[in-house]
């Protein structure tokens, strides 16, 4: 079984995360889903965009879904990058058959830093 932590968020997140979890579970693997809180209506109950309670539910799992903040979404995304050292986004790129596009051939990763430049202080 694998665990997965579930934070829809605010806005379309809470859309994007019924469709991925429709997804997943038209896989029959055996998932449990622990639900819980990030973003503004989280800020608004309980004071933080990403509690500590988040955060430990995240880290007993094997994965986590993460849907969209509003307002609070630098409070919440630099806080996981940092918390759960996610430093590096990678984006791989691949142009596809039958796929209309400006070049063809393409296949390679884009390599994102997430904790530095911007995100620092």
């Amino acid at each position: 079984m694998y665990k997965i932590a579930v934070i829809p968020g605010d806005g379309v997140g809470k859309e994007v995360m019924n469709a991925a979890l429709h997804i997943l579970d038209g896989l029959n693997l055996d998932f449990e889903y622990e639900f819980a809180e990030a973003g503004d209506k989280c800020a608004e109950k309980t004071g933080e965009a990403l509690p500590d309670e988040t955060l430990k539910i995240i880290k007993n799992s094997d994965a986590c879904l993460f849907g969209a903040a509003g307002e609070t979404a630098a409070d919440v995304i630099v806080k996981l990058r940092r918390e759960l050292d996610l430093f590096v986004n990678l984006r791989p790129v691949k142009s596809l058959p039958g796929v209309g596009g400006l070049y063809g051939g393409l296949d390679f990763v884009i390599v994102r830093e997430n904790t530095e430049d911007l995100y620092v202080g």
